[in-house]
């Protein structure tokens, strides 16, 4: 007779779960792209917002050139600046799409899985429309600091939530018994928490230009504790100006002040982060020692990415890969603390592993199930 536990997972369930997958990859692009356009220099690419110059794409002949110069006098069109802007565009746009289909997947499945994950896909769903206002405005607002920022955190909420709907819908991660393991959940969030403000000091430093004040290590050049300017550094700034771009509200005091504090937030963090990597290895072997030596590997490549911005003066490859690997490093703690929190007695860990699952099969295989035993003669 057929296995009386098994339930089979619905198409729509099956299609949730390939989208989340497909997105987290093409929302990692998406945030490749957006550090390549900030880092270049063409936040500005395009000074209008869905439009570039009045185009629905960069303008390419001559008429749509001389248009362009025509309707923003006072930001001549640079295609080299335009392109990097409006790919980031188009890719971010194909993100919204699937979000809506993964909303609508999610909702359509709950009708016959009690377990999916409704209220998730829908907020990741809004979440990702809150992070499209943030890019407008990015462009509208002329690259108000405060505003970049956001855009910034925003993008990586939102792969952070893509990330974990992913988890949720997969079977990896489920409790391996180790109960004890669960008493470093309190210090995963800690590193975590550590970690997303040390990526907004980030944030605030490339939105301010402030990334190449300080030219030596480990700090900043000598005497840097007396041009100290905490106030001006971290005010949220009216300027009359047309444009935040070069933040010209800013004096080298306060940019230098930004970029030590985010050296020093820099310093805090792989202290954080290391003494969790320390603690995972003493667990012994199994998945958490493999934490443990993914969370050091990660750790190691990203401090290595920040002194080399340092040292050769910020070039635009190195400078994408440590927005990237900052990204990577987030996730590794997500899953990480995603893990922890899964972490029940052997007993009970072996109750919940003997309720049905829902298991992927094809439509096929789901005819072939629901079909009723012929009886022996």
């Amino acid at each position: 007779m057929a296995n009386s536990t098994f339930r089979p997972t619905s198409g729509a369930r099956l299609w949730l779960t390939r989208l989340a997958v497909i997105t987290v990859f093409i929302t990692a692009i998406v945030v490749a792209l957006g550090a390549w356009t900030r880092l270049s220099d063409a936040g500005l690419g395009c000074p209008d917002w869905p439009t570039c110059y009045g185009s629905i794409t960069v303008p390419l002949s001559e008429q749509a050139i001389a248009r362009a110069h025509e309707l923003y006098p006072d930001q001549p069109f640079v295609a080299a600046k335009a392109w990097p802007e409006m790919i980031h565009r188009h890719f971010a746009k194909t993100i919204g799409l699937l979000c809506i289909a993964m909303a609508g997947f999610a909702i359509y499945a709950a009708r016959r899985e009690k377990d999916v994950p409704v209220k998730h896909a829908v907020f990741l769903l809004l979440l990702v429309c809150l992070q499209g206002a943030f890019g407008a405005w990015t462009v509208t607002m002329k690259l108000f600091p405060p505003v970049v920022t956001g855009h910034l955190l925003f993008g990586f909420a939102s792969f952070t939530t893509m990330f974990l709907l992913a988890l949720r819908l997969s079977p990896f991660l489920r409790s391996s018994g180790d109960v004890a393991a669960r008493k470093l959940l309190p210090l995963a969030v800690l590193a975590m928490l550590v970690l997303v403000l040390q990526i907004a000091l980030g944030g605030w430093t490339a939105s301010n230009y402030a990334a190449t004040v300080c030219i030596e290590l480990p700090v900043c050049q000598s005497g840097w504790q007396q041009w100290l300017n905490f106030p001006d550094a971290f005010a949220i700034h009216t300027y009359e100006g047309t444009t935040f771009e070069f933040a010209p509200h800013l004096d080298a005091a306060a940019k230098l002040t930004i970029h030590v504090s985010h050296r020093i937030g820099a310093m805090v963090t792989t202290a954080v982060l290391f003494l969790l990597a320390l603690l995972l290895l003493a667990r012994g072997a199994g998945r958490y020692r493999r934490f443990a030596w993914t969370l050091l590997l990660v750790l190691a490549l990203q401090v290595g990415l920040g002194v080399s911005n340092i040292v050769f003066h910020l070039p635009l490859a190195v400078a994408v890969a440590h927005n990237v690997v900052a990204l990577l490093l987030l996730q590794v703690l997500v899953a990480l603390t995603f893990s922890l929190s899964q972490e029940r007695a052997p007993q009970i860990a072996k109750a919940v592993a003997r309720q049905p699952r829902p298991q992927f099969q094809s439509q096929r295989g789901r005819r072939q199930t629901a079909r009723p035993e012929r009886k022996k003669s």
